[in-house]
């Protein structure tokens, strides 16, 4: 019999947590029925409100779930690493705590993971009426730059809402790079990798604590991680500015020696900022490749990954 996995950060979700754990109670029955073991791994991420308590009563009676409690609030993503690198099993999904993805998914997701003989399943929520059209514009807006900049496949609804086998998740905690930005590193790496499209819920109760800051904190973290190429098309620029600059000074000596339409003494400080503002952004683009070089060593991201064998 195969073990799956679940891991569900907790963050002050005592007001959801009876609902969620039914949900559980539920897809722990149509799993068995393909006669795999579920195991439910809470992650309490530092909460304050209740729901550490009402997770340890609810392990009395059932014994396929447990909890990880951290000192403080580490973070969402830190909290599905510790989930992830304190449990063993077969088969590890990764769903939130708010209920607005729905557990019973699970089941559909181990279907396709079987059927597609894949390694992952990322649930790809479609965007609903329920987010503002502004939060719906800048997170299809960072999933096309991310895209761009990376060059990984990570399709806009895309969250921490998947399942996958045992080799993507010793490769998660072998490196150092994958604990900020998880979703971005399982795609990174290059695994068989399937989509599935779904509606998210609406939040019940609480609201979210992920806010503005935070999920910009979380863009930037993804492009800095991943966004390889970043340091070049800065220097692309740099020497596309170098050369209009150069044009434009050329201008500014013909005009000053022929023309005489300037003001004086303001070409020779035009000509001062753009030759030390260019060589500034080029000494940066160059300074940046370096330090995302030394950052790939010290953060051991894995120069190639090898499948299982067959």
């Amino acid at each position: 019999m195969k073990n799956i996995s679940i891991i569900s950060p907790v963050y002050n979700e005592e007001k959801n947590l009876p609902f969620l754990i039914n949900k559980f109670l539920e897809l722990k029955k149509e799993i068995e029925k393909k006669d795999y073991q579920l195991k439910i791994i809470f992650v309490n991420d530092g909460s304050s409100d209740n729901s550490r308590e009402y997770i340890e009563d609810a392990i009395k009676n059932n014994n396929f779930i447990s909890i990880i409690n951290l000192t403080k609030n580490f973070g969402h993503q830190e909290a599905i690493y510790a989930g992830l690198k304190e449990t063993t099993a077969d088969y590890y999904g990764v769903i939130d705590s708010d209920l607005q993805q729905d557990p019973i998914l699970f089941n559909n997701m181990l279907r396709n993971l079987e059927d597609h003989n894949c390694d992952i399943v990322q649930m790809q929520k479609k965007y609903s009426n329920y987010e503002s059209s502004l939060k719906i514009f800048f997170s299809k807006f960072f999933y096309k730059i991310f895209n761009k900049l990376t060059k990984i496949d990570l399709r806009p609804g895309s969250s921490d809402f998947y399942l996958f086998s045992n080799q993507v998740k010793e490769s998660i905690i072998s490196t150092h790079i994958s604990k900020s930005f998880i979703r971005g590193y399982i795609h990174w790496a290059g695994f068989k990798t399937i989509f599935i499209q779904y509606t998210p819920e609406k939040r019940n109760f609480g609201k979210s604590n992920y806010s503005f800051i935070k999920q910009l904190e979380f863009a930037m973290t993804g492009i800095y991680y991943y966004g390889q190429k970043i340091s070049l098309y800065i220097l692309v620029l740099a020497i596309i500015i170098l050369l209009i600059s150069f044009i434009y000074i050329l201008y500014l000596i013909y005009d000053h020696y022929f023309m005489g339409t300037q003001i004086k003494g303001w070409a020779s400080i035009t000509i001062l900022i753009l030759i030390f503002g260019t060589i500034n952004i080029f000494l940066t683009s160059i300074l940046s490749f370096f330090v995302i070089k030394i950052f790939n060593t010290t953060g051991k991201k894995p120069t190639y990954l090898k499948k299982n064998k067959s």
